[in-house]
């Protein structure tokens, strides 16, 4: 997920996989309890399953919210997605919170602004591990939402950050780690690699994602 350093300080926004494999309401909990056991050093972000409704009673305190259906293996156009979203939209403890979502399958890019249409969620969105054959798919849904943002996790090519930072602006291109299953150093050393400028770089790996978690100007 996406790393914040400040004044030599980091913190994660981290998950835990009971939430994403097993129980999304007994993970979030797990998540909820040990970020604040670390004083600010772990953010943490509650998994959504739209296969299990009651989980939205179990994400107080988060800083971010979660969508896998390729991981959790459900598709994207789903009517239990329609209504938690719609239902998200309506909690005072989700509505402003950034929602993370996988979009690595062809086609679960333009399912998700269907879906955003349909159920009108307003909220800043991060489309996640965007592989290099959907980068296009992602630009465009992004260019055509301005609360959309391409996180870093899933490209693998310096070109592909460049690309989309080119299509849609550095302010809406989001640093994402992976880990545990991508190695960090990795990560960090494609966003360094890429040909951007320096501003860029350190809107990508900093900025941007402060702002975000922080909900102010989300989508400056």
């Amino acid at each position: 997920m996406a790393v914040l350093q400040k004044h030599g300080v980091a913190g994660a926004v981290t998950l835990s996989t009971r939430g994403l494999y097993y129980s999304a309401s007994a993970g979030n909990r797990e998540t909820i309890h040990l970020c604040t056991q670390a004083g600010g050093a772990l953010l943490p972000a509650c998994v959504l399953d739209p296969r299990q409704p009651q989980v939205l009673q179990t994400i107080t305190g988060a800083k971010m919210l979660c969508l896998l259906p390729a991981t959790q293996k459900w598709p994207m156009l789903y009517a239990p997605l329609t209504d938690m979203l719609r239902a998200v939209a309506q909690s005072p403890d989700a509505a402003n919170l950034p929602l993370w979502i996988e979009v690595s399958r062809p086609g679960d890019g333009t399912a998700l602004a269907a879906e955003l249409r349909e159920t009108g969620y307003s909220g800043p969105v991060i489309m996640g591990s965007v592989i290099g054959e959907n980068l296009i798919e992602a630009i465009a849904v992004a260019r055509a939402d301005n609360r959309v943002f391409i996180a870093t996790d899933g490209l693998r090519g310096i070109g592909e950050i460049a690309a989309a930072v080119g299509a849609i602006g550095a302010s809406r291109v989001v640093f994402a780690s992976g880990a545990p299953v991508q190695a960090l150093g990795a990560a960090l050393a494609m966003v360094a690699a890429a040909e951007i400028s320096d501003s860029d770089r350190e809107a990508i790996l900093n900025g941007n994602a402060r702002r975000l978690l922080s909900g102010r100007n989300a989508t400056a």
